[in-house]
């Protein structure tokens, strides 16, 4: 059994070198635009609905010859899609937020920044140096106390609701800010859009 000197060569030390290396995400492309969903509830306007059925007719006025299942789905699903488009719109967002809602305030000091970026490109002297990590600090500094103040403002509110006990304000401030649940699987539902369809002759016929 090794003495108390000893002990030291009972343990190693290993040293290692790691090198990291730190990527960014890919940029957006034209083809990688986020899936944006249509404003079916209007359908449930007749006139709108009846605007839709014509435009779907009118883009589809052409005969589909293709051979191929997956030709006449592709012809058709273009159809119904520029339809969509010109009739029925996308779905607006929702849901608050503070940067939408100070777009103007978090313009002003970007733009404050850039300018300082622009007269250190052309002259790059110490003192244009220092404006420009000032500005850089500044605009920081700025959009983080909007942010700050927009969210103690919202804080105050919800909890205003609390302590009244106005569950229906306070949730429906809650969905406004963190916005409302999605299902992975939604139901089909009849034209008046608040039936849902649950028998198999109904869904065919629908």
């Amino acid at each position: 059994m090794p003495g108390v000197d000893d002990c030291w060569t009972d343990h190693r030390l290993q040293i290692s070198r790691l090198n990291f290396k730190t990527q960014r995400p890919p940029r957006r492309t034209p083809d990688s635009v986020p899936h944006r969903r249509f404003d079916c509830d209007k359908l449930r306007n007749p006139q709108l609905a009846q605007n839709f059925m014509e435009a779907c007719e009118r883009h589809l006025v052409d005969p589909v010859d293709q051979a191929s299942v997956e030709d006449h789905w592709t012809t058709l699903r273009d159809a119904m899609t520029r339809a969509a488009e010109e009739t029925l719109g996308f779905v607006s967002k929702k849901n608050q937020d503070w940067f939408d809602e100070n777009d103007e305030t978090i313009s002003l000091l970007i733009e404050a920044k850039r300018q300082t970026q622009l007269i250190l490109e052309n002259q790059p002297i110490a003192e244009n140096k220092r404006t420009h990590k000032q500005a850089v600090a500044d605009c920081q500094r700025g959009i983080w106390k909007v942010q700050n103040t927009w969210w103690q403002r919202k804080a105050a509110e919800i909890q205003n609701y609390a302590d009244q006990q106005d569950l229906r304000q306070f949730y429906a401030a809650t969905k406004e800010v963190f916005g409302p649940t999605r299902s992975s699987v939604g139901g089909l539902k009849d034209v008046d859009g608040a039936t849902t369809i649950t028998d198999s002759e109904g869904i065919l016929s629908r």
